[in-house]
């Protein structure tokens, strides 16, 4: 006896899917249960690499070349999914992250700096969220949301925080989607990932040891990471109905990384001036 992840019939829109990703197991494993996948990335070649993986498994994908930055392409996506495919029943939006010199202290991020990255980790999420859910409600059909946020919202985030704001964000739009659209069938959740071993988080990770390295630290980074299926299995199953109580609900999918301090070993430096006593004797 066995239960297993079924979606077979049904149509997936995947946003981001570069094949040593995220997306790209997502896209991945929603096609090994049987669905149909709509893969969204930025560059045909980055999709053409993921309808190869999945055909090559003898599943069905297409693809739509969009910049997720620009509300002109974001907002056609779904339309191009229904056109393509004549359904549309789930959604997992992936696409997100930081750059290189994003990664800085609050008073040196300028204010084009945090709106962008606002663009890419909530703005986008909300219009395909949108969409999505009219075609639903208009055609009646039940479906499944989930967004991928990040353990970087759950306390602070040292040196990306309009990621962490950003992915907080995500976390609260997700849980209303929830509320409001669970009377026509459709949930919503979030999945945050902690470190995942994608070629850009390794990049990262190389870079801060080195820096650690040459100002004499000996402090291990701590790092526990979570493979790119890992993530894509949680994902696929709150597509799925084995899901069908889970709605507003935020779960990670970090191997306990978040239960540490998410600044890692970066020490907690407060300066305090001296405290006032009151009622204190004067000399």
């Amino acid at each position: 006896m066995s239960i297993a992840i079924e979606l077979t019939g049904r149509t997936i829109l995947v946003c981001g899917v570069a094949r040593g990703g995220i997306g790209g197991a997502t896209a991945r494993q929603v096609a090994a249960a049987g669905a149909v996948v709509v893969a969204v990335d930025y560059s045909q070649q980055i999709i053409d690499e993921t309808i190869a993986d999945i055909e090559l498994q003898g599943g069905r994908c297409y693809g739509i070349v969009a910049d997720l930055l620009e509300p002109a392409q974001t907002d056609t996506i779904v339309e191009k999914a229904l056109t393509l495919t004549g359904r549309l029943d789930g959604v997992a939006n992936v696409a997100g992250g930081t750059r290189p010199d994003e990664w800085l202290p609050l008073e040196k991020t300028s204010t084009e700096m945090f709106r962008g990255t606002l663009n890419l980790n909530l703005e986008y999420v909300f219009r395909v969220c949108r969409d999505a859910a009219v075609s639903m409600i208009e055609r009646g059909v039940p479906g499944s949301i989930v967004n991928v946020g990040s353990v970087s919202s759950l306390t602070s985030a040292p040196f990306h925080g309009p990621y962490g704001a950003a992915k907080s964000g995500i976390q609260a739009l997700t849980k209303t989607m929830a509320f409001e659209w669970g009377k026509y069938g459709i949930r919503a959740n979030t999945v945050s990932p902690g470190a995942v071993p994608t070629a850009r988080v390794m990049n990262r990770v190389v870079s801060t040891s080195s820096a650690q390295a040459d100002a004499g630290s000996s402090a291990s980074s701590g790092i526990v990471f979570t493979t790119m299926e890992e993530m894509a299995n949680m994902i696929v199953f709150l597509l799925s109905d084995l899901a069908s109580g889970v709605s507003g609900q935020h779960i990670s999918v970090d191997s306990a990384l978040s239960t540490k301090f998410c600044g890692g070993t970066l020490p907690l430096e407060v300066k305090k001036a001296e405290p006032v006593v009151f009622g204190a004797n004067a000399n």
